[in-house]
């Protein structure tokens, strides 16, 4: 077997799984229990790719604070990897930052480093195969909001030839990326003027592998296992396999960690479906999610899309929880344990928007604003500030702040803002005669 390594980030192993609204607390607690054994998946894949060593880079815990009974946990995957002869290198990112109140339960075995905050710390380990050796540095947090660029730390760091390929261990905000805060921010640049061959790093939760100007890889594994319904949760979680063969590191092989699957998808309806028909229709989709990410247990977020002669009652069921009521169960069976969390739906009313567009009345001037912001929103590079800024106006300032947290949260819920904005107006100027200006 090659020589390799693993890289793994983002483990949050104390977090709970959120947005699990439809389903009994029965339910989220037999998910929760199994979403906790995304560590010890994590450990199995380590070891059973008889890999050399483990990278963590950072939030391996979601507080700073972290529970005896999660650390514990940890440990005991530790010492699983020490006696397996795998070594770990382990740095603290924004959420467990060391000297924010961190206190762990015990030493570390023999085999296990943790990275300090300050300069980085470089320490050789051994390829399990090829006997060479592989440097690997890295350096933890000392503070929660570490706005100091820590990858040009990396830069002074003396690379001996015969120390081998070069790993570097970092949380940070590579790029910008609006998603995540700015901690530890710097550049592709910044990374490339440091002697390293791979940047293992955290912080983002999207996974992503590229090939810096020096030729150097930088690497976001991703989260260990998904928690929300957000875009980048919605996808297998794990880590990457990283070979090493002639003193070279190869391109990385992601392998799924996740105990639990978080998965949104949307159900077209059409004018003539009748609700019946949506309900058989949902559970032949769950059983595709299903067979689709076998054998996990899925828990899904379904979005009724399209339009209807009977949106309103439409909307009307599945805010009641009608659909999730009837068929919770067998929802539950098709999706392997996991269930429906969650039924948005954006379904509008059938109605000749090509008819209303041609006129000149007040109906036709709403089409035409509300289809430009559903065609900005559409774009990846959408500026939604206007957008905030008209929808803030109309809001009672107490819910101004939880508006804010619902869209940092569900980013996707301007869309649906936009639906209902587009009923409720068509209905209240449905009676302005045709050609009003």
């Amino acid at each position: 077997m090659p020589d390799c390594f693993v890289h793994a980030s983002d483990l949050h192993l104390d977090a709970p799984l959120g947005s699990l609204g439809l389903l009994d607390a029965e339910r989220r607690s037999h998910l929760a229990e199994r979403a906790a054994t995304a560590w010890d998946r994590l450990v199995q894949l380590c070891i059973d790719e008889d890999a050399s060593f483990l990278v963590l880079a950072g939030d391996i815990f979601d507080s700073a604070i972290a529970g005896v009974g999660v650390q514990v946990r940890f440990q005991s995957g530790l010492r699983r990897l020490d006696e397996a002869g795998v070594r770990s290198f382990i740095c603290h990112g924004n959420h467990d930052p060391l000297s924010e109140g961190f206190r762990t339960v015990g030493e570390l075995p023999a085999s296990a480093v943790r990275f300090a905050p300050g300069e980085p710390q470089s320490h050789r380990a051994r390829l399990r195969n090829d006997g060479g050796d592989v440097l690997v540095s890295g350096v933890s947090f000392g503070q929660r909001h570490e706005t100091e660029n820590l990858a040009r730390r990396f830069g002074g760091i003396e690379h001996a030839r015969d120390a081998g390929p070069h790993v570097a261990v970092l949380h940070a905000n590579v790029g910008a990326n609006p998603g995540h805060d700015p901690y530890a921010p710097c550049s592709d640049d910044d990374l490339d003027a440091a002697p390293v061959n791979y940047w293992a790093l955290g912080h983002i939760h999207k996974r992503e592998v590229r090939r810096l100007h020096s030729g150097a890889r930088a690497a976001y594994c991703g989260n260990l296992q998904g928690r929300s319904f957000k875009p980048s949760e919605c996808e297998p979680k794990g880590a990457l396999v990283v070979p090493i063969a002639d003193g070279r590191i190869g391109e990385p092989r992601f392998e799924s960690c996740d105990a639990v699957r978080f998965v949104r998808s949307d159900l077209a309806v059409t004018p003539e479906d009748t609700i019946d028909e949506i309900a058989i229709r949902l559970t032949e989709q769950a059983t595709e999610m299903g067979r689709r990410h076998a054998p996990l247990p899925v828990v899904w977020e379904s979005r009724l899309v399209g339009t209807s002669h009977d949106a309103r009652r439409i909307r009307d069921a599945a805010a009641a929880g009608g659909f999730a009521a009837a068929l919770s169960a067998e929802l539950t069976e098709r999706l392997g344990g996991g269930g429906l969390c969650r039924l948005e739906t954006t379904v509008r009313t059938a109605v000749d928007r090509e008819q209303i567009l041609s006129g000149n009345d007040l109906r036709a001037d709403v089409l035409r604003d509300l289809a430009s912001y559903q065609q900005a929103l559409a774009s990846p590079d959408a500026d939604t500030a206007l957008l905030h800024e008209l929808l803030r106006e109309g809001l009672p300032s107490v819910v101004e702040d939880f508006w804010a947290e619902l869209i940092a949260e569900q980013p996707q819920r301007l869309d649906d803002v936009l639906v209902l904005a587009e009923e409720l107006l068509l209905d209240v100027y449905s009676d302005e005669p045709a050609g009003t200006p």
